[in-house]
């Protein structure tokens, strides 16, 4: 999955939210979304610094609720974001949405680091 643009992020959020994606463009922190949509495919030296499609999507979720780009739905977006990712790449997320729920609310509250929170993706996916 190649990175994601700022028009495709805000289209999510416009289904989430339910506001006209010119709206949010508004009141979106547009440099934190795009921090966050790249920080998965980051590199250095012509080396990924994530290289497991797992341990991306954990990337690109926590960036999203740790980043807060949106004034509301940032967990939302995160979920939804992943879900294709994840697919894209093999993966089907297995979690109940009870875990996924709390999950998300610790990462979102820095609560629980991004390295656990690959751990726990990692341990809650099956084959596609």
């Amino acid at each position: 999955m190649r990175v994601l643009d700022i028009a495709q992020f805000l289209a999510v959020a416009e289904a989430v939210l339910g506001i006209d994606s010119e709206r949010l463009r508004i009141v979106t922190k547009i440099g934190l979304a795009e921090s966050a949509l790249a920080a998965p495919f980051a590199s250095f030296d012509g080396h990924d610094f994530y290289e497991h499609p797992v341990q991306r999507a954990a990337i690109l979720a926590s960036r999203i609720m740790r980043n807060h780009p949106l004034p509301d739905g940032n967990k939302r977006v995160a979920l939804i974001l992943v879900d294709p990712y994840l697919l894209d790449n093999g993966y089907r997320l297995t979690a109940a949405a009870s875990d996924i729920d709390r999950t998300f609310r610790a990462v979102a509250a820095r609560a629980m680091t991004e390295d656990c929170f690959a751990v726990w993706l990692q341990s809650r996916i099956e084959a596609a």
